[in-house]
């Protein structure tokens, strides 16, 4: 790229691409330097030579109501690539007890939400009251702004009338919003993801997948830069942040080359800022820069007929936690996708294993699959998922401005009062964006 750069972005996960193309749309000449030889981050796809076939590195759930994804997406004009159901509709199977079902019918918010509350028949009376106020409760939590004691989900949930039904209920929920244990994740993170959930419209409540892989989310994000004026190079590797008298000046990347431009938004994993920055700049980013990861483990399995009895399905006793229906697939087959979150249990055990108890877990929750024959398998693992949603890993998650004029931070760990999710880094990218002058 040639002449003048207003801006450098560093990595194309779904931050890097948000805060980049924001800047683009604005006018701004933009470089999008990138480690990888393709965007996404730690959410991709790619084509199988051997069979043709779009594979993405795990199975990714998006919500309809992500605002920040859906603007993104339009700015691209890839809407289209995600499949969203017409409002939240979630069916669950419970060992030992059955199926049961939670739907918001097209109803103005909240009374949406009431409905499908009042219907659940996994509810007990008490458990269906506690969950009316859930909205209300959730805002008062948020409210509270760090006032009151750090509480995980399950701490909080067991503060309402009919605990135990309302759980059953929500547990999974948050298990797969956080990725963390509802016994260890952040209350006040899933408190905000049920705030937005709540008060969207029906219509905007449901989950979405993408009709064939998360690449095709970005598809036309190099041409959307260029055309505006940018560049984007993979392969690009930055090594380290240039500033000069307290404001940000360009990179340095790896066999010596240097960028220079007087904004810098670096949108990469949490462990690798603090090495990055120079050691008076990153001290602040210590505790953030050593947290944890929490692994995700997820599989496909291929059956010869449709087995789901809905699109989505959360699996309740079993150590598989969801199963999602991802249609057919091209020369036969119905794929399956399965998820565990927060899968500390698993990250180690063999995918033959892990592909053999996923499959028993379907045969036993879904009548359709014991007939069926399994055409193929494939197990994924994700060590570095996402960062912990611990209670006391939040205060550590920085905003986006640092002590360096012009050095943004974007990503999904940052501070956007979300859990670490898709949402979570394009939120954090268009902030970023908001601030480079």
């Amino acid at each position: 790229m040639s002449g003048r750069v207003d801006a450098i972005v560093v990595g194309a996960g779904f931050a890097g691409v948000a805060a980049a193309t924001s800047l683009a749309e604005r006018g701004a000449r933009v470089l999008v330097l990138e480690t990888r030889q393709r965007p996404g981050g730690r959410a991709y796809s790619w084509t199988d030579p051997a069979t043709g076939e779009v594979r993405d590195n795990g199975q990714h759930v998006l919500g309809a109501f992500y605002d920040e994804t859906m603007r993104l997406l339009q700015r691209l004009g890839t809407t289209e690539a995600l499949e969203a159901d017409p409002s939240l509709t979630l069916r669950f199977w419970e060992r030992g007890r059955g199926g049961f079902e939670l739907h918001c019918p097209r109803l103005p918010s909240p009374f949406h939400w009431l409905a499908a509350a009042g219907s659940c028949t996994r509810l007990s009376p008490v458990a269906r009251a506690s969950a009316l106020g859930l909205h209300n409760r959730a805002r008062a939590l948020l409210a509270e702004n760090g006032s009151a004691a750090p509480r995980t989900v399950d701490q909080w949930l067991a503060e309402a009338p009919g605990y135990e039904d309302l759980a059953a209920l929500l547990r999974p929920i948050a298990l797969a919003v956080l990725n963390e244990d509802p016994r260890e994740g952040s209350a006040a993170l899933f408190a905000r993801v049920l705030d937005r959930l709540l008060s969207s419209r029906a219509s905007a409540s449901g989950l979405a997948l993408p009709r064939r892989g998360l690449g095709d989310l970005l598809e036309g994000f190099e041409r959307y830069v260029e055309e505006r004026g940018g560049s984007v190079r993979y392969r690009a590797t930055v090594l380290g942040i240039r500033t000069e008298a307290g404001a940000v000046t360009g990179v340095s990347l790896h066999g010596g080359a240097a960028e220079e431009a007087p904004a810098v938004i670096l949108s990469v994993p949490h462990e690798r800022v603090g090495w990055m920055l120079k050691p008076d700049i990153a001290e602040p980013y210590r505790a953030i820069s050593a947290a944890p990861w929490s692994p995700i483990v997820s599989t496909v399995h291929t059956f010869d007929r449709p087995v789901l009895p809905a699109r989505f399905v959360g699996l309740l006793g079993t150590p598989t936690q969801w199963a999602f229906d991802r249609g057919a697939v091209a020369g036969g087959g119905f794929q399956i996708g399965t998820l565990r979150s927060a899968a500390f249990d698993d990250i180690e055990r063999s995918p033959d294993d892990l592909a053999k108890e996923t499959e028993r877990d379907l045969l036993e929750a879904f009548p359709e699959a014991r007939g069926a024959r399994v055409l193929a398998r494939r197990v994924y693992k994700e060590r570095r998922a996402t960062v912990r949603s611990l209670p006391e890993i939040q205060p550590s998650r920085p905003g986006p401005e640092t002590a360096v004029r012009g050095l943004l931070l974007a990503g999904d760990w940052t501070d956007t009062g979300l859990p670490p999710t898709i949402e979570g880094a394009v939120l954090s990218g268009h902030r970023a964006a908001d601030l480079v002058r």
